[in-house]
This record gives structure tokens, C-alpha cells and sequence, in this order.
């Protein structure tokens, strides 16, 4: 399990199955918990069935968004502002 901040990618061949098999690719770990302790409890999941199986379930399906929602960026992340043409700037001015 590879653990970046907040978010949890898989590793091996097993952990990606399980991320795949839920939908998902990664999973960012809600602030009340510990990231490691969650890569720990879905690496065990992904070797065999047990109780964190359901924990994994639980978590990837509150990670989920719905279909067409934009994804959130994290929120140490910059967009820049959004470059209009200099003639849709004239027209915004004017109005």
C-alpha cells in the first residue's frame, strides 16, 4: 500500500484487485482516522476475507462520487484563473 498524505493507492496485484473491485482507484482517508492504520487494515483485507474487508467496503463506498461530479482537489492545490480572450474581456468590461 502506498500512502501519500491523505490518499492510499495500491501496491500489489491483490490491494489494486480490491480497489478495482470496489471502483476505485485510490482512497483518501477522512481526517478522524490514521492513513496507516487504514493501509494496514485494507492490506490485510486484500489477503484474505476478514472483518476489514467490510471497513474497506464501507470506506471506498463513502469515497465514491457520483457519476459527472468533478473530482475535489486537495486543498493544498492552486488553479490558476481562467485565461478569456482579450475580446470577451473588453465586452465584460463594458457591461
Amino acid at each position: 500500500m502506498r500512502v501519500n498524505g491523505r490518499v492510499l493507492r495500491y501496491g500489489t496485484l491483490a490491494e489494486r484487485r480490491l480497489f478495482l473491485s470496489l471502483g476505485i482507484t485510490e482512497l483518501r482517508v477522512p481526517r478522524s482516522m490514521n492513513p496507516y492504520t487504514v493501509a494496514r487494515r485494507i492490506a490485510r483485507a486484500a489477503k484474505n476475507n476478514t472483518p476489514d474487508m467490510e471497513f474497506f467496503k464501507a470506506l471506498a463506498t463513502q469515497a465514491k462520487r457520483p457519476p459527472g461530479q468533478p473530482p475535489v482537489p486537495p486543498p493544498d492545490f492552486d488553479r490558476p484563473e481562467p485565461v478569456l480572450p482579450e475580446h470577451e474581456l473588453v465586452h465584460a468590461e463594458a457591461a
